[in-house]
């Protein structure tokens, strides 16, 4: 129940793998192998819809242990606040994109506004962070944070506030 209920909190349900392939077909199109573009288009889109400026945030994974599953970022905010929110955008990369254990992608089109962003090394592709005994088996990150404590982690802990252009690095971290 406890391993329950720390996986809902930490990365709560998503989607299916069917509606992960529509939202990333119609969710950002590809220039290069690092270089993505959103192009959302829903009331809960990162998108302005009135010419605000918007800026891109490159995202720099470290220490990927190997290449077999998916990587899952979720984009959180103020509104959508981790853990008990799905996050305002979601981005599964297959793990064939890692070289030498570090992944790098450019994503476009994000106003300014305060924001955290997850990520879940989800190597058997089953949408959970699995768990051992007491501990995950798999990997998680959090952008700019390196979360060393045994306690769940918390927004604030991760938080950033955009205001251009922004790279931001993300540690693997496995037990």
């Amino acid at each position: 129940m406890i391993r329950f209920l720390f996986i809902i909190l930490l990365f709560p349900p998503a989607l299916t793998a069917a509606q992960t392939e529509s939202m990333l077909a119609s969710s950002f199109r590809t220039h290069n192998t690092d270089t993505h573009s959103l192009v959302m288009e829903n009331e809960n889109s990162p998108l302005p819809g009135n010419g605000e400026h918007t800026y891109s945030i490159t995202i720099t994974v470290t220490d990927i242990r190997n290449t077999n599953g998916v990587i899952r970022f979720k984009f959180y905010d103020d509104a959508t606040p981790f853990p008990h929110d799905k996050g305002f955008l979601r981005i599964a990369v297959p793990k064939s994109q890692v070289k030498g254990g570090t992944f790098t992608a450019t994503y476009y089109g994000f106003v300014s506004k305060n924001m955290g962003i997850a990520l879940l090394d989800d190597e058997n592709d089953n949408w959970l962070l699995d768990f051992g005994w007491f501990l995950p088996k798999e990997g998680h990150a959090f952008a700019d944070y390196y979360h060393s404590a045994l306690r769940r982690p918390v927004y604030n802990d991760f938080r950033f506030l955009l205001t251009g252009d922004k790279h931001v690095t993300m540690k693997m971290k496995y037990y």
